[in-house]
């Protein structure tokens, strides 16, 4: 019972970190945007990465490339550089975002190598989508601290 506790209050804890789910509205319908967008290490994909486009972020760190794919076409895809602006009083991160390149459409048969900026524990690189209703979705990018995969979590900007 105390293991699922504390399992129950560390999930929390990231959660609210990386500003995962707890930037949701209340009465928001669910929208699967996140599940329809995959990153990994560019060492993991089953890609070619000569036919892949590169997006170089300021300040790289050269061995630290991922690939993000899509199982359906987005509007509007972008590749972003995060910084963490605060802090809320709540635990949830606020972002300053940039735009460093821009695609009219993120195809899901055209997977983008970005080779990342160094991270540190609040993520530095992400991704922004238009959803199906039109919204901007931004995804941090960060390294899981279980097993070193690329986790992608919806953050926010100011």
């Amino acid at each position: 019972m105390l293991k699922r506790f504390l399992g129950a209050m560390l999930l929390a804890l990231g959660i609210g970190l990386f500003g995962g789910w707890g930037s949701a509205q209340a009465n928001s319908v669910a929208e699967p945007t996140q599940s329809m967008l995959h990153v990994c290490w560019l060492k993991d994909a089953h890609v070619n990465p000569a036919s892949c486009e590169v997006v170089r972020m300021p300040e790289t760190f050269e061995p630290a490339k991922a690939v993000v794919t899509s199982s359906v076409d987005f509007p509007d895809f972008q590749v972003v550089a995060l910084d963490l602006r605060e802090v809320t009083e709540e635990g949830y991160p606020i972002f300053n975002v940039q735009s460093i390149y821009y695609k009219d459409l993120l195809r899901a048969t055209q997977p983008i190598i970005i080779v990342m900026r160094d991270s540190e524990t609040f993520p530095r690189n992400g991704i922004a989508v238009r959803d199906s209703l039109g919204r901007e979705r931004i995804f941090g990018i960060s390294i899981s601290g279980e097993d070193g995969s690329l986790l992608l979590s919806e953050v926010e900007r100011k």
